[in-house]
């Protein structure tokens, strides 16, 4: 009989703890806010919303669908790492303590230009609110490198070429919420639908986007209002 009760305590301890690991992130829901203007003319506001938007992808006018912070992170750490470098290049190359380091701890490495993990970490903070703990390592387009805590290009970073077409920018009390094509020449991406979450001392992130047409529609005036 105890042995019994024992077997149902460890059942019950580890179910707890299995839940307590799987909890979702809790997300403030501010989709039924009312829009209290347009932010379209605010060229602050569209330089701060596009940047972000061009650091969720390289170079292509696909962007990846999320409605968290988690698969956020999932799916755009590459992109968010060769943003910064395309940037920022100056501030992750020549001679910085970084690569001090990792001449030093890497001597057989030709390293020309490394993001610490504290930038990428500040900057996963700044474009998607994450502020918890982060597991690095390799990524498609990045190396992590152990020795120095940074990460350094595995492949030839590339500058965001395409523009926003920017349909729409409500602004709410609490959120921005922009609905946008990504162009490159005669390339036009799907129409996509983003909101930004105001920050209380200023600034915003990003906390969903999806694709919310397949095409870009275009529209017809009759002559009588042409």
């Amino acid at each position: 009989m105890k042995r019994t009760n024992l077997l149902l305590i460890l059942m019950l301890a580890s179910s707890m703890l299995f839940s307590s690991c799987t909890i979702e992130e809790k997300v403030a829901d501010y989709s039924n806010e009312a829009v209290i203007g347009s932010a379209a003319e605010n060229s602050a506001v569209v330089s701060e919303l596009s940047d972000i938007i061009y650091a969720l992808t390289v170079d292509s006018v696909i962007l990846p669908e999320f409605n968290n912070t988690s698969t956020a992170i999932a799916k755009c750490g590459d992109a968010l790492l060769n943003h910064l470098l395309t940037t920022n290049y100056s501030r992750f190359s020549g001679s910085t303590e970084v690569l001090k380091e990792a001449a030093k701890e890497y001597p057989h490495l030709s390293i020309s230009a490394a993001i610490g993990e504290r930038d990428f970490e500040g900057a996963l903070y700044k474009y998607f609110n994450h502020g918890g703990n982060i597991r690095h390592g390799d990524l498609s387009r990045f190396r992590y490198l152990t020795k120095i805590k940074a990460y350094i290009p595995a492949v030839r970073s590339i500058a965001n070429t395409f523009t926003l077409d920017i349909v729409y920018l409500e602004e709410t009390n609490n959120t921005y919420r922009m609905t946008f094509y990504c162009t490159n020449g005669e390339e036009v991406s799907p129409e996509y639908y983003a909101v930004f979450v105001k920050r209380s001392n200023g600034g915003c992130y990003i906390q969903s986007l999806m694709q919310v047409a397949s095409e870009k529609v275009s529209y017809v005036l009759p002559e009588a209002f042409s």
